[in-house]
């Protein structure tokens, strides 16, 4: 208990270099906190728009059809398998996809046709309501097309515009017909922005003449399910076709959100050498300016362990000062953008990365990670830097202590 009256009149003795040196540790554990929840945030955000706005957790196909993405590599007996996904629990809904030619007064582009079903897709993706103008598909209105906001602006076309289209139909005949823009949508990846012209399966399937089948069943599992368990269960409903999960459909998101960790950790521990460093300066001045105070302390039979506390005790009320502080600094902060977030329209403009939307807003995500890992390095490199000062103070010869100047 002594020890630690004396470690608090000591830096009392100092106050100002005391709470300089408080206040860099909890500036740099504060905005560390509020780095790692912003990261966390991106990471969520990119992974959750992945997933829920077009991909889904788990894809099927037909055997080599990601490898051609020929129009006839179908999933037959569609309804039966879409039926045995919605009996083990996992939501689910089919896809077609076919290449064609869209053309509105002089501007003409290349463009992937998308057969979707209205009323599955909502339950499956978030892509029905990632509208930028208008409204998404209807089996009413079988004529109304939802278009890439991109592939909108190469055309020219607005909500209610009229879109020729052209194809070849499975049967080998000309498809065309004329259709209506109901929707655009945001950013969602650049194939998408680009070239995507969504319709309703029922209105593809006549345009396209396909009767039956679906090229892609895209899956969202339940909160909680395992993926990699789900997909095996999948595997099992859907004998002798491709399930694949998003980490195998995007391995580059995948390796980035799994390194994601690693490549915080070097930038965090930079930071805390820094602190480190202005914290072994900062008590290194402390005791040469009270040599002869521990000189005094061991000539009255205070043992070098006992200085070794002394120094040990100042750096832990220091520390734990400086992680009251920061973390009341950091929490704040990473709650408030977790709410509000950092508006990057001005500069995104609805961007992407990796292939994958980037929302205009950024938020933050607090995690137990994003507070302990800045925790422990506080006061992990706070401890390496007092060993140093403690040493030196222990080991003071008393008589040479006493007549320091």
């Amino acid at each position: 208990m002594k020890i630690w009256r004396m470690a608090f009149r000591h830096i009392l003795r100092a106050r100002r270099r005391s709470l300089i040196t408080v206040l860099a540790m909890a500036f740099a554990l504060g905005i560390m906190i509020v780095y790692l929840s912003l990261m966390d945030g991106l990471l969520r955000d990119m992974r959750d728009n992945a997933i829920l706005l077009d991909m889904g957790h788990v894809q099927v196909h037909a055997p080599g059809f990601l490898e051609d993405r020929s129009l006839y590599r179908r999933i037959e007996q569609a309804d039966r398998r879409l039926a045995a996904l919605d009996s083990a629990g996992l939501h689910a809904s089919a896809r077609l996809f076919a290449s064609g030619l869209a053309a509105k007064d002089d501007a003409s582009v290349g463009i992937s046709l998308r057969g979707t079903d209205p009323e599955r897709e909502p339950i499956v993706t978030r892509l029905s309501s990632h509208l930028l103008a208008g409204r998404w598909l209807s089996d009413a209105d079988p004529q109304g097309v939802v278009l890439g906001k991109r592939l909108a602006r190469s055309l020219g076309a607005g909500i209610g515009d009229t879109i020729v289209v052209v194809s070849q139909a499975a049967d080998g005949s000309v498809a065309n017909d004329l259709f209506q823009v109901r929707g655009i949508l945001k950013s969602v990846s650049d194939e998408t922005d680009r070239t995507a012209f969504y319709m309703t399966i029922q209105s593809f399937r006549g345009f396209m003449v396909m009767p039956d089948g679906a090229h892609e069943i895209v899956i969202r599992l339940p909160d909680g399910m395992d993926l990699n368990g789900a997909a095996a269960e999948i595997t099992r409903l859907c004998p002798g076709l491709d399930v694949r999960t998003w980490k195998r459909l995007n391995p580059a998101l995948a390796e980035m959100i799994d390194m994601a960790g690693a490549f915080l950790v070097p930038l965090i521990v930079i930071t805390y050498i820094a602190i480190a460093i202005v914290i072994l300066n900062a008590m290194l001045m402390a005791v040469f300016e009270r040599i002869h105070e521990y000189g005094i302390l061991k000539a009255l039979g205070i043992g070098p362990l006992e200085v070794f506390r002394l120094v040990m005790a100042e750096m832990t009320i220091m520390a734990v000062s400086a992680a009251l502080l920061g973390m009341a600094l950091g929490i704040t902060l990473a709650l408030r953008l977790q709410t509000h977030g950092i508006d990057l329209s001005r500069f995104i403009a609805g961007g992407t990365l990796s292939g994958v939307a980037l929302d205009v807003v950024w938020r933050s995500l607090i995690t137990p990670r994003s507070v302990y890992m800045p925790l422990l390095l506080l006061f992990l490199f706070t401890f390496i830097a007092g060993l140093y000062p403690a040493v030196k103070a222990s080991w003071l010869k008393p008589v040479e202590a006493i007549h320091h100047h």
